[in-house]
């Protein structure tokens, strides 16, 4: 449904800039792009069960990209870091979840999300580089 309502090119779009900064290698691959970027999407929309299979998809489109190696690439590694960190704009788990327990605002978590997940992001991001820095990938 995202595919036909022009959802996967806007998010593509709009997160290219800085999907081409991370992902130098695989940048020039639409489908790694478009993979990447509605995987994250779903992973901002704190969409946990629906960001799985993206991610998967898109981690497939890196090894196609990366030559089908047996070995992970700096992106696939890079991948899994911006994953496990998971920065939310709208933690809707944790929000129904908050809600379910009789939290009169489920939402007033947001700042804390936000600037934990950030600070995760970056933390994850500077040691994926390092580390595949000193491993030579």
């Amino acid at each position: 449904m995202a595919e036909e309502c022009g959802l996967t090119a806007w998010t593509a779009k709009l997160l290219a800039p800085v999907l081409k900064l991370l992902f130098p290698a695989a940048r020039r691959d639409e489908r790694v792009m478009k993979a990447i970027s509605m995987n994250m999407t779903a992973n901002l929309l704190g969409l946990g069960n629906a960001a799985t299979p993206l991610g998967i998809k898109a981690m497939r489109e890196l090894k196609r990209a990366g030559g089908n190696l047996s070995a992970a690439t700096k992106d696939m590694a890079l991948f899994v870091v911006i994953n496990t960190a998971s920065l939310q704009i709208l933690p809707t788990t944790i929000a129904a979840l908050r809600l379910e327990e009789g939290s009169p605002a489920p939402m007033d978590i947001l700042p804390a999300v936000w600037m934990t997940g950030g600070f995760s992001l970056l933390a994850g991001i500077l040691a994926a580089q390092v580390f595949c820095r000193e491993a030579g990938s």
